[in-house]
């Protein structure tokens, strides 16, 4: 009995339900409303990704970062990298799947524009101290979900060439005051330790020379002559002499250049010193001229 009321309600329920589905279109809708639902929406914007936060600091270096990687603090907060400058590709790079990889050029422009960021951030050309400039590019998830930024970091170094040093102060600005992460004056002998140039010593940090683009890594070691060449000339600017053939009888010379992957990456600055030998001067040469630098024939 119960059994064969429930298949009359449930008949009698979907009778309803269809007379409602037949009339429903009868009623007069109210002059706002046109029954229309696909017409009339305003088109869906197009995906933007993640973007990193200016005036930041991190603890962990990232080629590839995705949001998950990004932990920013303070920077007054124990960090190793420093945001300098956040920059987007566009064009070509842009509309790539991938972003850019290692050796691109288009990362090899992002280097160049975040070379010119962190020189304005630090004051004078960063590659003159103890530090070291990356590129950050959006990871592949990030990448597809429309973030096109690179991302410019620079840390202070516990040595040159050395490992990224922890600090709760901003590089902001460093290398316009008596930082000691400056290149200064050194004893050269089988390493260059730093020293105060009103103390003895032979050896001076003049400035850089950057290799053409065209010059590989391997090349370095086969091309003193080009720059012991090339560093006299940014010596010759530095001490306020001629950067003529008298420049070899004035100074001797030596230098260093970054890593491999830095070198790639687009960093060609080769920092070029001062090599006085045996003779020890208690000054800096820097805008001595002639008598900072005098010719020595014999």
């Amino acid at each position: 009995m119960r059994r064969g009321m429930s298949r009359v309600v449930a008949g009698i329920l979907l009778g309803a339900v269809t007379l409602l589905a037949a009339s429903a279109c009868t009623p007069e809708l109210p002059k706002h409303i046109d029954g229309n639902l696909t017409n009339g929406w305003p088109a869906m914007a197009e995906p933007k990704g993640w973007e990193p936060k200016a005036d930041m600091c991190m603890k962990a270096f990232h080629d590839s970062l995705s949001r998950s990687m990004y932990e920013p603090v303070e920077c007054d907060r124990g960090h190793s990298y420093e945001t300098v400058g956040i920059g987007e590709f566009t064009g070509e790079a842009a509309n790539a799947e991938k972003a850019p990889a290692a050796g691109s050029a288009a990362l090899k422009a992002a280097w160049s524009d975040c070379d010119k960021k962190a020189t304005a951030f630090v004051g004078a050309d960063w590659r003159g101290g103890m530090l070291w400039m990356g590129v950050s590019v959006p990871g592949s998830v990030s990448w597809t979900s429309g973030s096109r930024w690179y991302l410019c970091q620079i840390a202070a170094l516990d040595r040159s060439y050395g490992d990224p040093s922890l600090r709760s102060i901003s590089l902001k600005d460093e290398l316009t005051k008596n930082s000691p992460l400056k290149y200064g004056c050194y004893q050269y002998g089988s390493s260059m330790v730093a020293i105060d140039c009103k103390k003895a010593h032979n050896s001076e940090y003049a400035g850089i020379w950057n290799a053409p683009a065209n010059m590989t890594y391997a090349r370095l070691p086969k091309a003193d002559d080009t720059i012991a060449g090339e560093c006299r000339k940014v010596i010759a600017k530095y001490v306020k002499v001629p950067a003529d053939g008298n420049m070899k009888y004035r100074t001797g010379v030596a230098w260093d250049w970054p890593s491999e992957a830095d070198w790639d990456a687009g960093d060609h600055g080769v920092r070029c010193h001062i090599w006085l030998d045996k003779k020890k001067v208690t000054r800096s040469l820097k805008g001595t001229g002639n008598s900072g630098l005098p010719i020595n024939y014999a």
